[in-house]
């Protein structure tokens, strides 16, 4: 009886994987993209990483590009000649050869340079190691078949490396047998060798073609592996392999190794995994990657990765910087905030101050605007009173009356002696902890954060260089509009986009700082100040642990994260290191934020966002909308508030309400549409009236 089982469990366990084959005497495995992989999107992006290191060693004159291209023609070229037989590498190298003008001997180096690459490059799959290891515990033969050039024994060594071929398996490979899966030959081959019949064969691969259809057809039961194709990430990423050298197509891979490795046992989980793995590390490890390029570069010597976006950009550096031979700076981690910062820059409240403290942003109430340098409503409660801010006001947004009147509270009196005060104080603890940390050491440094303005770094360099510390250079993914400074204390560049500029992938998706900060999250609370204990200036934590976005899925996020670096084959003479990712970043960025599927827009959306610098005020991203918020968004013409930050999430995780999600789609393109029309109009109206006002006057004149 032949049947059809798809391993599709989000687990590397064997628990979830549908196994049926209890009764047979051999189990057999397809060996690449089921058993092995590689650290690569696609097999063809060997060549071009092949090309490169060729091109380094001085063993081809070509470039890596027209190298791949010559491969893949050759060994097409070769397939045709050796139809309905399967080639080997070496006759394969032999086409090569005459494309490429060397000789045979020189070709036999190309070819041994292949398989070295392979082996660097080979992988074993952890789901199916648990797989096969349960199949031996059965009692079953194991036999490895492949279509493919490179030899038995070349495979088996593989193998045998990753602990996959044991003493008394087989190995069965088609250039060798002249026999292919695709025709079912092989199969029929196997059971001839292995004296069973072939009902008594399970055979497991991943591809549907050649693994299990012609299996089937043979009479060979079968079992589906598809977890080990390139998901939609991934392939984005694989689409850029030749405009980067290779840069993307070893991000593809080791996406696709990340997704293999880490646990997911439920399906937001394993949404949350994919994620991570195929869009935030490859653009996070894109970004690092220029930073460390970038403080080679300048000749800097530390590296400061400032809380609490720093985290997760510091652990891919140093894992990164074990890969990178020659790399010698010191990466540092530095515990800072906007509230922590800003407020140790302040010697007076004037316009640029007040302009900071009560910046619209978040929750605009008394309680929140007065975080940011370190006050609470009790503190100046009187001044409060008398300018008409009761308590019940202290904590609900403020109108602009009452903000203009908190201003005036501000710049004068107790409160202003008050805020200097603290300001004093901070700043003083401040340039303490920065001579701990080593920021006044002799030699250039370097300060990285993820998005913003820049202010906040400003603030930190400006306190520390007037203290004696040379100017750093501060990295960002993303500078905002609106962060020029009339005075700056350091040498700021952008990865992504620099708004200001206008230059970079600016409006990729309306809301970049975001994600970045979403994907950038700490485990820890926000620094709120400094301290002194035990001699040692420590941060002031708002809270040890950051138990909202660790609840929400962090930790399987930095593990993804993790997982995808150590998987990234970062060798300089096959990789280009140096090669701009960005557009692959923004494609990928697109992708996920416009198209999220079910699981998720679920996943991310229920990851926290603090939409204050004090974070006082914490919600969603997105959450999947009921009924009731349907009805009322349909009834106010405007969208749910659970959509304002990511509407096509929010309609994404909604997708259970059916037709509820519809509606909402076309309501949100009608609102978009009708005030589009509506702004046209006005502005035709008021061409009109000046036309019809121009007119006169002339006639008058």
């Amino acid at each position: 009886m032949t049947t059809r089982t798809n391993i599709t469990a989000t687990s590397k366990h064997v628990p979830g994987l549908k196994v049926h084959a209890l009764g047979s005497r051999v189990a057999s495995y397809g060996i690449f993209d089921t058993l092995v992989t590689r650290l690569v999107g696609t097999p063809s992006a060997v060549f071009l990483l092949l090309g490169r290191r060729l091109c380094a060693s001085g063993l081809i004159e070509c470039t890596p590009a027209a190298f791949a291209e010559h491969r893949r023609e050759a060994e097409r070229r070769a397939r045709q000649i050796a139809h309905p037989y399967d080639v080997t590498l070496e006759t394969i190298y032999r086409e090569l050869s005459d494309s490429l003008k060397m000789s045979g001997r020189d070709a036999q180096a190309l070819a041994e340079a292949e398989r070295a690459l392979e082996t660097e490059l080979i992988r074993a799959n952890p789901e199916m190691r648990d797989h096969i290891s349960h199949a031996r515990t059965r009692g079953d033969r194991i036999v490895f078949l492949s279509n493919m050039y490179l030899s038995s024994e070349f495979l088996e060594a593989r193998l045998t490396d990753l602990g996959l071929f044991q003493k008394g398996d087989s190995c069965y490979v088609s250039c060798e047998t002249k026999k292919s899966k695709r025709y079912g030959d092989s199969f029929r081959d196997m059971a001839e060798r292995e004296a069973v019949s072939l009902g008594m064969i399970s055979h497991t691969g991943g591809n549907y073609g050649a693994d299990i259809l012609a299996a089937r057809k043979a009479g060979v039961r079968t079992e589906y592996f598809e977890h080990a194709h390139l998901n939609r990430y991934e392939q984005i990423l694989e689409t850029y392999s030749i405009a980067t050298d290779g840069l993307t197509s070893v991000m593809a891979g080791a996406s696709r190794m990340a997704r293999l490795s880490v646990d997911a046992p439920s399906q937001v989980q394993a949404a949350l995994r994919d994620v991570s793995a195929g869009v935030i590390a490859p653009v996070l490890a894109g970004y690092v990657l220029w930073i460390l390029r970038r403080a080679k570069s300048l000749g800097l010597r530390r590296l400061y990765f400032v809380s609490r976006d720093g985290q997760i950009l510091l652990d891919i550096a140093q894992r990164m910087s074990q890969k990178i031979a020659g790399f010698d700076i010191e990466l540092r981690y530095f515990y800072g905030s906007r509230q922590a910062l800003r407020i140790a820059e302040l010697r007076t409240i004037d316009d640029e101050a007040l302009t900071w403290i009560l910046r619209r942003t978040g929750e605009r109430s008394v309680r929140s605007y007065l975080a940011r340098v370190n006050l609470t409503p009790e503190d100046i409660r009187a001044s409060l009173l008398e300018a008409g801010l009761s308590e019940r006001d202290w904590s609900t947004p403020l109108s602009e009356k009452s903000r203009k009147a908190l201003g005036d509270v501000l710049v004068c009196g107790a409160p202003a002696e008050m805020i200097l005060q603290r300001a004093s104080d901070a700043r003083d603890l401040l340039i303490r902890y920065a001579q701990q940390e080593g920021m006044l050491d002799a030699g250039e440094w370097g300060l990285v954060d993820t998005c913003g303005r820049g202010q906040m770094l400003n603030s930190l360099s400006q306190v520390v260089v007037m203290a004696g510390a040379v100017a750093p250079t501060a990295f960002y993914f993303q500078l905002m509009q609106g962060g020029e400074q009339t005075e700056s204390y350091c040498q700021r560049e952008a990865y992504f986009c620099d708004e200001s500029r206008q230059s970079g992938y600016i409006k990729v998706i309306p809301d970049l700082t975001h994600l970045i900060e979403l994907a950038c999250s700490g485990d820890h609370g926000l620094v709120q100040g400094y301290s002194e204990m035990e001699g040692q200036i420590v941060p002031v934590l708002k809270a040890e642990q950051n138990t909202a976005v660790i609840d929400a899925g962090l930790p399987l996020l930095r593990q993804s994260c993790a997982t995808f670096v150590d998987s990234l084959f970062l060798d300089p003479k096959a990789v280009d290191l140096g090669a701009d990712t960005r557009a692959a970043s923004a494609e990928l960025i697109k992708k996920f934020w416009y198209t999220p599927g079910r699981w998720e827009a679920r996943a991310w959306g229920a990851m926290p966002v603090e939409t204050d610098h004090a974070g006082l005020t914490v919600r969603p991203l997105a959450s999947p909308l009921t009924a009731r918020d349907v009805c009322l968004a349909i009834f106010r013409l405007r969208r749910p508030p659970k959509a304002r930050l990511w509407p096509q999430g929010c309609f994404a995780a909604s997708s259970g309400l059916g037709g509820y999600e519809f509606i909402m789609r076309i309501g949100d393109w009608l609102n978009r549409n009708l005030k589009a029309m509506f702004r046209r109009w006005s502005s035709l109206s008021k061409m009109s009236t000046t036309k019809s006002h121009s007119v006169s006057v002339n006639q008058l004149e």
